[in-house]
């Protein structure tokens, strides 16, 4: 078995992950076809506050003149945006990479648009670096499903994680009745999935019944 394969058998958390989010910008929204525009700003939305409630390492970023999906700016709630220059790599740019190595973490969940233009040179620029690096599929969007796909392989491909913002957020909290972070957990998925919650609260009522 190889040295990625045993270390990604090692759990995401909390204080090993910074969540790196590339180039939000609301002029993309319109030109990718890969996901619906809803359920990919709800992703984002819920991938931002899964960083702020479990308290990961968190970097946000976009290209200079870019300007930020609004709702993304109400999750942040006065997090700061970091601004970089032309790169595609989001890596290349000295403030980015001193923001994401002062969060002291070695492993990297990256999403953003597009998977065919920033994201994926910024993963490619993380994985030469030396971090381990996740990609959260849903949460990422390219110009169509297709150039989407190609590029989730090529990363996966170079020993990237795929992952949700939900199989990340339920990483990091591992055990329902981990009471520290257990509000922020369940309160992501009650507000991005509220047909989820209804089926958690029905299984714990039956639990608590037996």
């Amino acid at each position: 078995m190889s040295r990625v394969e045993i270390s990604f058998l090692e759990p995401f958390s909390p204080e090993n992950t910074t969540i790196l989010m590339v180039d939000y910008s609301s002029g993309f929204v319109n030109s990718f076809r890969s996901h619906n525009v809803n359920e990919h700003i709800t992703a984002t939305v819920a991938l931002a506050k899964t960083a702020l409630g479990f308290r990961s390492g968190l970097v946000v970023n976009l290209g200079a003149g870019q300007n930020p999906y609004p709702q993304l700016v109400q999750a942040l709630g006065g997090y700061p945006i970091i601004y970089r220059g032309g790169e595609y790599n989001a890596l290349d740019s000295p403030k980015v990479l001193e923001a994401v190595k002062k969060t002291g973490r070695k492993r990297l969940a990256i999403a953003g648009i597009s998977t065919d233009g920033c994201v994926l040179q910024t993963v490619l620029g993380a994985l030469r670096l030396g971090y381990e690096v996740a990609l959260v599929e849903d949460a990422t969007a390219g110009l169509t499903r297709e150039a989407h796909d190609i590029c989730v392989r090529r990363m996966m491909q170079a020993g990237v994680v795929p992952v949700s913002w939900l199989a990340l957020a339920t990483e990091f909290q591992m055990n329902w009745e981990r009471k520290e972070t257990a509000q922020a957990y369940f309160g992501l998925i009650a507000e991005a999935s509220p047909g989820l919650t209804m089926s958690i609260q029905a299984e714990h009522a039956a639990a608590a019944k037996s």
